[in-house]
């Protein structure tokens, strides 16, 4: 059997050269000639593609002859190192951080810090809070355009959702607001009474209304929502809010008494809020009631019957009979239909706060009038500073409902605190963010009361000078137009170091109240009463407290003496006033005496109880500049003087000093204290 024959692999001494073999007959050693080998077919591989590898960032790093090659990646920095490029601007969000601004730019937060420290800023990490102007300035260096955005406000989100207009085909007619105002003791809560069919002003101290109370009621099936606002002086903030959420005023005006201070200031808030007035002349069917006249003080305010060719409508009513109550109703629902009120009620609520108060154990009770949308039983609210869950709802009679639409007033609990009358209230969709809302609100109210705690009365052109002295002044007039007269001429006395502040105004007779406002600085306020007088309590408080109460006839008479008095909190003005001089021409030292001078009085008169000053080369030597000098004794001879005039000679000692030369110049003065005026 013929052996078979097996192919043999082949050896490095049969491989061609073309195949990067080197054949073993060259002599090199086998290992060698391996090694060498592989070197070749590496190279051989690398020369096809080594242009396009150096395109792509790779490039090959050879060893020496007896070492392996080997392939480092590396990629090709650019011209601005670490940068990647950006098109457009590259929004920033404050606060910027340096991890922030490394991805905004690109660039590692190393080059950012390196670049930094170019500048002047050192010790910052990755987390640091950068400034805009810094952000801005790394921007620069690294060729990139950013946009400063500033972190969404949750507040301000809100307001802007709401500020966006409705569909109009979203908008459904709503009861019209209206606002019952006058002067005090003229009806008004009895009108309401009366509309209402209850005994509400019953309830009220003194048959006086303290806060706004909010009613609706139904006429021929349409609704209307009342709001009852203080007649009395001491709420004017109260009728102005009522104005500004209202869409028709009524002046209620008492026919015996016509128009009053309170009557006056009821229509200016009417007219400053824009709203439509109709006139209610009540108590008409009283024997004194005055019609006529009242209409005739209407007319002289502008306010034109719509009879007479005028826009504003005048109804005669009496509470206690129910005269003219149908026909008022019937003119509200009239002039609302000629405004077309309408509101979106299918989207969370929007109002305002009329009142609120903390009622025992069950904590803050607070009457909402909702203005847009629909309040529901479980919202979430954010009243200025104040927010919670509304966990009961009631109507203004007082029974649990579990929603409110527009110009529907309601009162709820569930916030947390007291919000202010006025305050705004939004539903929000989140407890957090109402949270965040007022805690915000909260933190902003602390800041201004501590910065207005911390205002200092300074203008600029008395800054670095001693505080301005007050005079603080009470007013109590007859009549609004009085008071505005009276302040507007107490705003004239003008000065740099004195002024005067009204600590208060008001209508009526001085009262008790009015005396302890003034107790709290006694020495420095005044109780001025213009054609009014102070009651008898009020009088003798003063009395007792030493508390000055002025009463005029005449506002010039009053504002003089108001001059006089704050021209008498000026600092008196020093004067100097030059009495003589005399020379030192001699001096005795006398033991347990001290040094006497002998002078001649050369200009004036030496007096012993002046001020004396010691002149030395034309400077004053003594006394120094925070002291004053006088005359131990003056004699002429061995007799003691009071004074020695221009011409003679004197012995004088000054008192505690012996530094006397011959030559120096003894001054005798003293100082004047001369008032100033205004």
């Amino acid at each position: 059997m013929a052996p078979i024959s097996l192919p043999v692999p082949p050896s490095d001494a049969d491989i061609d050269d073309e195949e990067g073999r080197t054949p073993k007959s060259k002599g090199l050693p086998g290992r060698a000639d391996r090694q060498k080998a592989r070197q070749d077919r590496a190279k051989k591989r690398l020369s096809a593609s080594a242009i396009e590898i150096v395109d792509g960032h790779v490039e090959a790093v050879e060893d020496d002859v007896t070492s392996r090659a080997r392939f480092k990646p590396r990629r090709v920095e650019k011209r601005q190192p670490g940068t990647v490029e950006r098109k457009g601007k590259v929004p920033l969000e404050m606060p910027i951080t340096l991890r922030k601004a490394s991805e905004a730019f690109g660039a590692p937060v190393g080059k950012l810090l390196f670049k930094l420290m170019e500048h002047g800023i050192k010790g910052l990490n990755i987390n640091s809070v950068i400034d805009q102007e810094v952000a801005e300035l790394l921007a620069l260096d690294f060729g990139v355009e950013i946009e400063i955005r500033k972190p969404v406000d949750v507040e301000d989100e809100l307001i802007k959702s709401w500020q966006v207009a409705d569909d109009p085909s979203s908008l459904q007619p709503r009861a019209p607001v209206v606002t019952i105002m006058g002067h005090v003791d003229h009806g008004k809560t009895s009108l309401l009474d009366a509309i209402r069919k209850s005994r509400v002003v019953d309830t009220e101290a003194g048959g006086i209304t303290q806060v706004i109370r909010a009613w609706r009621v139904e006429r021929n099936g349409k609704p209307i929502t009342f709001l009852d606002t203080p007649g009395h002086e001491a709420f004017t903030k109260m009728r102005a809010r009522g104005a500004h959420v209202t869409d028709v005023v009524v002046i209620v005006v008492a026919a015996n008494d016509g128009v009053m201070p309170q009557t006056e200031e009821a229509i200016s808030h009417a007219r400053a809020a824009g709203v439509p007035i109709v006139v209610a002349i009540n108590k008409v069917d009283l024997p004194n009631a005055n019609v006529k006249r009242t209409e005739q003080q209407l007319y002289g305010l502008n306010l034109i019957p719509d009879t007479m060719g005028g826009d504003t409508p005048f109804c005669y009513t009496s509470a206690v009979t129910g005269k003219g109550i149908d026909d008022l109703l019937d003119m509200i629902l009239l002039v609302a239909d000629l405004r077309e009120l309408k509101a979106n009620p299918n989207k969370p609520a929007m109002g305002t706060c009329l009142e609120a108060h903390l009622r025992g154990t069950e904590g803050v009770f607070a009457t909402l009038l909702v203005q847009q949308g629909t309040l529901h039983k479980g919202d979430i609210v954010i009243c200025g500073c104040a927010y919670g869950r509304v966990r009961a709802m009631y109507n203004d009679l007082g029974r649990s409902i579990a929603e409110a639409g527009p110009s529907m007033p309601v009162r709820i609990t569930g916030l947390d605190e007291i919000p202010d009358a006025d305050d705004r209230f939004y539903v929000v969709g989140d407890l957090a963010k109402a949270r965040e809302i007022a805690e915000k609100r909260r933190q902003r109210k602390q800041e201004a009361a501590l910065m207005e705690k911390a205002r200092v009365p300074f203008t600029l052109e008395t800054m670095g000078q001693a505080k301005i002295a007050e005079l603080k002044v009470i007013i109590k007039a007859d009549f609004r137009g009085s008071i505005e007269a009276i302040t507007k001429e107490l705003e004239k006395l003008i000065h740099e170091e004195v002024r005067v502040r009204i600590l208060h105004t008001g209508i009526g007779a001085i009262n008790v109240s009015d005396v302890q406002l003034a107790m709290t600085s006694p020495q420095d306020t005044i109780i001025v009463g213009f054609n009014v007088v102070p009651d008898n309590e009020a009088l003798a408080l003063a009395q007792a407290h030493g508390i000055q109460i002025r009463e005029y006839s005449i506002i010039y008479n009053l504002t003089d003496d108001v001059k006089q008095a704050l021209a008498g909190k000026l600092k008196p003005r020093e004067e100097v006033v030059h009495l003589g001089r005399a020379v030192v021409q001699q001096l005795f030292k006398i033991s347990r005496v001290g040094t006497i001078a002998g002078c001649m009085v050369t200009q004036g008169v030496i007096e012993r109880n002046a001020k004396v000053r010691v002149i030395r080369d034309g400077a004053v030597v003594y006394p120094p500049a925070d002291r004053t000098a006088s005359l131990e004794s003056l004699k002429r001879h061995k007799d003691d003087v009071r004074e020695v005039r221009e011409g003679f000679d004197c012995g004088l000692k000054i008192a505690g000093y012996d530094d006397v030369k011959v030559g120096d110049v003894i001054e005798a003065y003293r100082v004047e204290q001369i008032q100033r005026t205004l």
